[in-house]
């Protein structure tokens, strides 16, 4: 029989790409807009410093276009937003990016941008009449394991009026090298996510590659 053997290097370098894999599912979700119900697009959530005068909508993907785009129209000075909770991996920088355009903004208040919550940091703004143009916001996580990734029009204390709408929300991890050293967290998450989707080429890789990091994790324990 032919035995085949990995060294560790190999594995940890599968287990990188695996894990990049599994990193890509733990970002942004329906970021185009395409799919949802009610009215609604999935995965996303409306807040707002006040509920009375803003209006909150959905435009589906047409039939030559495969995106939506996220609508708030704040008809009385407010601050208004659709947001998305994000997994983020500790000490990691990220760009957040999105498409967006305005229509008759105030420009003496904050306009439409992207901010990362809990007040992690904010994109440039548009404010008056803008046709679609990138909006992008490059941010490093901190202690948190999580981000709010709002498209929003106005911020604190900063109300403003007029119609924004958002389409093509990615997050992209920046900086990542191919000799980085994978963390617990991202191992763990890594043989979680590779266990829970029956990825079953995945198993014995990543768990090679976490038994040779000292790791433990899928490890059998013997009595002594």
């Amino acid at each position: 029989m032919r035995t085949v053997r990995a060294t560790v290097p190999v594995l940890v370098a599968a287990a990188l790409g695996l894990a990049a894999v599994a990193r890509a599912t733990m970002t942004v979700r329906n970021g185009d807009f395409s799919t949802g119900s009610a009215g609604m697009p999935a995965e996303w959530r409306t807040d707002a410093w006040a509920r009375d005068g803003v209006e909150f909508s959905w435009t589906q993907p047409g039939a030559t276009s495969g995106s939506g785009s996220a609508e708030i129209r704040n008809v009385t000075p407010n601050d208004a937003r659709w947001c998305q909770t994000v997994a983020v991996e500790p000490g990691v920088t990220y760009r957040v990016a999105v498409r967006a355009r305005t229509r008759e903004v105030g420009t003496s208040a904050s306009g439409a941008h992207i901010a990362i919550e809990p007040r992690v940091a904010d994109s440039a703004e548009l404010r008056g009449t803008q046709e679609w143009q990138p909006l992008e916001v490059i941010a490093r996580a901190g202690d948190e394991t999580q981000w709010d990734v709002c498209l929003r029009l106005g911020s604190y204390a900063n109300l403003n009026t007029g119609a924004a709408w958002f389409t093509g929300v990615s997050v992209t991890e920046l900086g990542t090298s191919a000799t980085t050293t994978p963390t617990k967290r991202t191992l763990a998450r890594l043989w979680e996510w590779a266990h829970a989707s029956g990825r079953g080429v995945a198993l014995p890789l990543v768990g090679g590659a976490l038994l040779a990091l000292g790791l433990g994790v899928g490890r059998r324990h013997h009595a002594s």
